[in-house]
């Protein structure tokens, strides 16, 4: 009886171990996860101001284009 408790015990404690493993790695690929997920932000936020850039030179430029000449 005693040899099957040990038995238990040891599994029991192998499963807990193994259990804070993949927590430990799931919770390390989550805080990658948000460094991929505010490098993405960053990059859209980018692209916004570069293309609002771009609208703002045209503009500039087209009302550059109709000033008169004297």
């Amino acid at each position: 009886m005693l040899g099957l408790q040990v038995q238990l015990w040891s599994a029991w404690l192998r499963a807990a171990a193994a259990t804070r493993q993949r927590l430990a790695q799931a919770s390390d690929e989550r805080d990658r996860g948000e460094v991929t997920a505010t490098t993405a932000l960053i990059v859209i936020l980018v692209i916004a101001a570069i293309a609002a850039g771009g609208v703002i030179a045209i503009k500039i430029a087209n009302n550059a284009n109709n000033v008169p000449e004297p």
